[in-house]
This record gives structure tokens, C-alpha cells and sequence, in this order.
């Protein structure tokens, strides 16, 4: 029980952390000119927390079934890519199919986004090893 609670505490917390960073840093300047006129001026927090929550709530508790013979850090890199790029890639180009939205930024954002998922997934390994 408490390999739940601190992955799901920690991993909430690097999530949003490293989610904030690389949002600041690698995907706002690359895809500023062409996603700026769709972005909200002053995010909504809740439903953005709510969502990464619920991306490491999952992650936690599918991560006892992932059955991967390797050392923790592989293994976080891993589940970390795979719940990644289910999430945020899939969605991303979802979202762009019907919307007016552009399918290279949100392709650039998909995969820039799978990094804080991989810092989360990791985290969730480490925690899950000791």
C-alpha cells in the first residue's frame, strides 16, 4: 500500500513538474507561431490536474501487471513510453483529425509531451524497487 501512495504522490508530482518545464522550455517554442491563437490565455487548472492525476493513477496501478524482465530504470523508461505515447501521441492526432487544430504541432506536442510521462513512469519503477 505504501508503494501506491508515494509512486502515486511522487509520480503526480514529477508529472506536473517536468510536464511544466518541458510545456515552458521545448514545446511552446516550437510550437508557438502555429498554437498560440488555440491556446487559452490562463489554462484551467482543475481539469489539467484532474487529467494528469488520472494519467498516473492509471500508470500506478497498471504498473504491478507490466511484466518486463529488466532493471527498474528500463523498466520505467519503458512503461513510461508506452503510457506516453497512448495518451498524449494518440490523442494529440485525434484531436487534430476533427479539429482545426495543425497536425504537425500537435505531432510535435504529442511527442514532446511523452516526456514527462517517461520521468513519471521512471519515478513509478524506482519506487516499485525498493
Amino acid at each position: 500500500m505504501l508503494k501506491f501512495i508515494f509512486s502515486l504522490l511522487f509520480g503526480f508530482i514529477i508529472n506536473n513538474a517536468i510536464g511544466v518545464i518541458v510545456a515552458r522550455f521545448i514545446a511552446k517554442p516550437l510550437t508557438r507561431d502555429n498554437m498560440n491563437k488555440f491556446e487559452r490565455k490562463r489554462p484551467k487548472m482543475l481539469p489539467l490536474l484532474m487529467g494528469y492525476f488520472w494519467l498516473t493513477l492509471i500508470m500506478v496501478l497498471a504498473y504491478p501487471y507490466f511484466q518486463l524482465e529488466a532493471s527498474w530504470l528500463i523498466k520505467g523508461i519503458i512503461w513510461g513510453l508506452i503510457s506516453g505515447g497512448m495518451s498524449f501521441l494518440s490523442i494529440y492526432l485525434i484531436i487534430s483529425g476533427w479539429s482545426i487544430l495543425p497536425p504537425k504541432e500537435m505531432l510535435i506536442s504529442g511527442i514532446i509531451d511523452i516526456i514527462p510521462t517517461i520521468a513519471t513512469g521512471i519515478v513509478i519503477a524506482y519506487i516499485h524497487s525498493i
